[in-house]
């Protein structure tokens, strides 16, 4: 696995193209504006499909922020087919989380080590300061990598029938 919330991967078929859309078409609904979290009845994607490619993300009936955005592009060759998948978080989430985090250490890191050299911090809150940001991007980290691994198994299913 990556560092960054990222992951690019190819997926062989010797199906055609247009069955390989074909079964894509069968796991993947239209796009909805409001979706209603009560309905169970759905497919388990939604997004856009086309002859080049698709663009996708899972229909989920809980909040995450960190479900990728799965982005695929089919290349056709004569004795196969190759799906090229990117998993990427949105970029909307992408911009917080730099935000957040750099205007968070921009404006309390002089203050902190300052503090932490005139001695006026125990040890606990040092580690608290370093940590609680470290352990909160690891968090968003695996709930991103558990999405990204659990569509990697999903799309497989659907494209090779594996």
């Amino acid at each position: 696995m990556q560092l960054l919330p990222h992951e690019t991967f190819t997926l062989r078929s010797r199906e055609p193209l247009s069955k390989i859309i074909e079964k894509l078409e069968a796991k993947i609904e239209p796009q909805k504006i409001i979706r209603w979290g009560f309905s169970r009845r759905h497919l388990p994607y939604e997004g856009t499909i086309s002859h080049s490619g698709f663009q996708i993300h899972r229909i989920i009936h809980y909040r995450n922020s960190f479900l990728p955005i799965i982005r695929g592009k089919f290349e056709s060759l004569p004795n196969e087919t190759l799906v090229h998948i990117t998993m990427r978080l949105h970029p909307f989430v992408m911009t917080f989380l730099i935000f957040v985090f750099s205007t968070l250490y921009s404006l309390s890191l002089a203050v902190f080590f300052s503090e932490i050299l005139s001695g006026n911090v125990p040890v606990f809150e040092a580690v608290l300061f370093l940590g609680f940001p470290l352990f909160t991007l690891f968090s968003f980290w695996c709930v991103f990598w558990y999405e990204v691994n659990r569509s990697r198994r999903e799309l497989t299913q659907i494209i090779q029938g594996a």
